[in-house]
């Protein structure tokens, strides 16, 4: 589980830098970069922003792409918990009746197994080197794996929401 679970963080994570990189063609800030003012500045400060804001992106460690696919993922368990608890009262038979206590528990869940799994020690950082080096062939069939597993729990979570709300 724990292997399988850094495999869709890596995706996703690999997926946010690789949407960055696609975006910052129609990125309107770096069109200021290319202003003749701008260049002249930041020449003189020795750096181009756009080089440093890949980096920034692309960071494993502290990253804004490996901050945004931790984010994605609480969310993903999240919406798993929520679509467990939607089945279960629909099977139960009872109407919806979350409260406010349940979406607090489904958080500290998410926040919990994505710790366990994810975070502690930094272990995914581990999961990631041996990921790069990966074939491209299995990383095909993996990206492939874990594009469904998103989509999987992203339709069952938005789905138990419906079938909760439908009354027979």
């Amino acid at each position: 589980m724990e292997r399988f679970w850094n495999i869709v963080h890596y995706f996703v994570y690999k997926l946010d830098c690789k949407l960055h990189l696609l975006f910052n063609k129609i990125n309107p800030v770096y069109y200021f970069y290319k202003l003749p003012f701008a260049k002249r500045h930041f020449e003189k400060m020795g750096i181009d922003p756009v080089v440093e804001a890949n980096k920034a992106f692309k960071r494993p460690d502290v990253g804004i792409s490996t901050i945004r696919a931790g984010g994605f993922m609480y969310i993903l368990i999240f919406l798993l918990c929520l679509g467990v608890a939607n089945l279960v009262i629909k099977i139960a038979q009872q109407g919806p009746n979350l409260r406010l206590y349940h979406f607090i528990t489904f958080i500290a869940i998410s926040i919990l197994i994505n710790q366990v799994l994810l975070f502690r020690n930094k272990r995914y950082l581990t999961y990631f080197k041996e990921f790069d080096i990966m074939p491209k062939e299995l990383k095909k069939k993996w990206a492939w794996i874990s594009f469904l597993a998103i989509l999987g729990i992203l339709s069952f979570g938005v789905g138990s929401f419906f079938l909760a709300m439908y009354q027979m």
